[in-house]
């Protein structure tokens, strides 16, 4: 069964191979390629850690919600379009980053375009990382002011007005969504490697009531964007193309999803942030406690804002979270967490 949004075929990347019985056919590497042995043990631990978080315990009323229709639904996953023009993402993050240390520098910021970033990077190879480079330009996001609050107003507007009237649709009786204080930046330029192993969600604690909302601030198509299965376990992965004004939704807590190297010659940057109805969230829920400590993440007023309807269709933040190292690099403060 295919899900809402556009995928494509799943073998362009890959080569036909068969190891222990299993096709490994989609593996984004050839037999002898240095990276897929890597690769293959990777997705295999995030099979692995799947089955185990299948026997999470939730409260009643959270599966309940869980195992409903609706929330099945919305786990099949969707395209959500909004109009570009109305939504400045793109101007706001452009605005954000140091553009200092580019070619051409912040005398020429206004006139860059994402898609093209990493012609902009000095000495730019495609066997390296450029990590140097990508933290210089993505640390105004860890720094408060007034560029980053317009980012910031910018993503929770786009909350508030697509991404929660979706919600909506699928659960009418809802009022409240928890959503990611902050989104996570990703940079992917042209590059001989995957930079996103494949994994699951709840590898990183996150429950099965959050949802992935996959924003890209350029184009995707092909090799420099993220690839997807369908269904938890299916093994369909294909890459997820959207346009600018499209994000798309998935249930990233049990669906495998990955990178491979970004052959094209396009950078991909993205935002991509977790979504959690409040009829399926547990704040005490043992999957989401921190190793070692006890101690409960992903809180409301730490990782999580809280989007709160009021009225027919209008949603307005009644609770502002907190950036931290859950919300990925830049943030280096601690996560709120609880006892």
């Amino acid at each position: 069964q295919r899900r809402a949004f556009e995928m494509t075929g799943t073998d362009a990347l890959g080569c036909e191979a068969s190891t222990s019985g299993r096709n490994w056919s989609w593996v984004p590497y050839p037999e002898g390629h240095r990276k897929r042995r890597g690769f293959i043990a990777n997705y295999l631990d995030a099979v692995k850690h799947r089955e185990s978080a299948a026997g999470a315990v939730y409260s009643p009323s959270v599966t309940k919600a869980l195992d409903g229709e609706a929330f099945a639904e919305l786990r099949r996953g969707a395209t959500v379009r909004f109009d570009p023009s109305d939504h400045d993402l793109s101007d706001a993050f452009l605005d954000l980053i140091d553009t200092s240390g580019l070619v051409g520098g912040d005398d020429d910021a206004g006139g860059i375009d994402l898609a093209t970033l990493h012609e902009r990077l000095p000495d730019f190879d495609r066997g390296k990382s450029h990590l140097e480079d990508k933290a210089r330009l993505l640390a105004p996001l860890a720094r408060p002011g007034p560029r980053r609050d317009r980012f910031q107003n910018a993503y929770d507007r786009l909350m508030l007005e697509v991404v929660a009237p979706h919600f909506a649709r699928g659960l009418p009786a809802e009022t409240k969504l928890l959503y990611a204080s902050f989104p996570c930046v990703r940079i992917q330029q042209p590059c001989d490697f995957h930079t996103i192993r494949a994994h699951v969600d709840t590898m990183y604690l996150h429950p099965h009531g959050s949802l992935n909302a996959w924003l890209p601030l350029t184009t995707t198509r092909g090799a420099n964007t993220l690839h997807v299965e369908s269904e938890p376990g299916r093994e369909d992965f294909a890459p997820v193309e959207l346009s600018l004004g499209e994000l798309a939704i998935f249930d990233g807590a049990r669906c495998s999803h990955f990178t491979v190297a970004n052959t094209s010659d396009k950078t991909r940057v993205s935002l991509d942030f977790r979504v959690v109805p409040s009829c399926a969230y547990d704040p005490l829920a043992n999957i989401s406690r921190v190793k070692g400590t006890g101690s409960q993440c992903y809180n409301v007023g730490g990782y999580y804002s809280v989007a709160q309807k009021i009225g027919q269709s209008a949603w307005i933040k009644t609770v502002a979270g907190a950036p931290s190292v859950r919300h990925g690099f830049p943030h280096t403060n601690p996560e709120t967490v609880e006892e």
